[in-house]
């Protein structure tokens, strides 16, 4: 019976983590108030090396890839039979793309590392980068008819536009340094298994890169025949301000260039935030 319960105690005592263990851990939300469910921490895996029974490094990574992708179509029948009768008919398409990275490197002081509940504070370092960007794509074409139902004429008309550095609906591309002091607490609920949940002071300094689009049209005038009788071209770079305008009738080419004044949306933000990062964390210490 002694021999029983000192083989218990033994065990209880070591599920704190202890020189050379390593630990893996995933951060989720249980229950947001969005209403889902359950919820990874935006990706984020942690690692710990304990050098000692009570000092420890971590390693913190995040990764993250969005890519969304919406696409419409639209049809419009005048329903006029008067000369000329004209239907159009459009599509649209809209490609929004968002990846994340984060590196934090930490160092970790535990106390009270008796028992299933381990205390810990510490400070972390870490860079990380938030990249945007989209595209739009759009085409309509045109056709007019005559009151005995032959094409008169066609028109095309298609565009791209470019987001470099954000998103089509605005959200910019960003990269930042970050800073924390925290502490935390563990609990092991089963051997190596534990739970935990972390509460700290965060510095991020953010610096955000020239944000601008890039644009493509072309429009074509095409006659009963199907032979092509105008075209005009623009392409904008918001990089330089440069659009250039080429307008084709016949044999005749003409070509426009116009330059826009250029200004830069660079913006550095810093903020400094109580956190708690995540609601719980799940661990596995080997």
């Amino acid at each position: 019976m002694a021999l029983g319960l000192g083989m218990a105690s033994t065990a209880y005592a070591q599920s704190t983590p202890q020189k050379g263990d390593f630990s893996t851990e995933i951060g989720f939300t249980p229950f947001k108030s969005s209403g889902e469910s359950f919820k990874l921490n935006d990706g984020m895996f942690k690692f710990r090396y304990f050098l000692s029974d009570k000092d420890a490094l971590r390693l913190k990574v995040s990764l993250g890839i969005n890519n969304t992708n919406n696409k419409s179509t639209s049809f419009k029948d005048a329903n006029d039979k008067s000369n000329p009768y004209t239907i159009v008919s459009g599509s649209s398409e809209k490609k929004n793309k968002y990846g994340k990275f984060e590196f934090t490197l930490g160092y970790e002081r535990h106390f009270n590392t008796n028992g299933r509940l381990d205390i810990y504070a510490g400070a972390e370092l870490g860079y990380g980068s938030y990249s945007y960007s989209g595209e739009e794509k759009s085409s309509t074409v045109t056709t007019d008819y005559n009151n005995k139902g032959s094409i008169v004429e066609t028109g095309y008309e298609t565009s791209l536009t470019e987001y470099k550095n954000q998103n089509c609906d605005g959200t910019s591309s960003s990269h930042y340094f970050t800073g924390s002091i925290f502490t935390g607490l563990d609990f092991y609920v089963y051997k190596s298994l534990y739970l935990g949940a972390e509460l700290g002071i965060n510095l991020k300094s953010a610096k955000s890169p020239n944000a601008y689009i890039n644009k493509n049209a072309t429009a074509r005038i095409l006659n009963a025949n199907g032979e092509e009788t105008a075209r005009t071209t623009v392409v904008y770079s918001g990089e330089t301000g440069l659009t250039v305008t080429t307008t084709t009738i016949g044999s005749q080419t003409q070509e426009n260039k116009r330059y826009d004044l250029v200004t830069t949306n660079e913006k550095t933000t810093t903020n400094l935030k109580i956190y708690v990062e995540p609601a719980i964390r799940l661990g596995w210490k080997f």
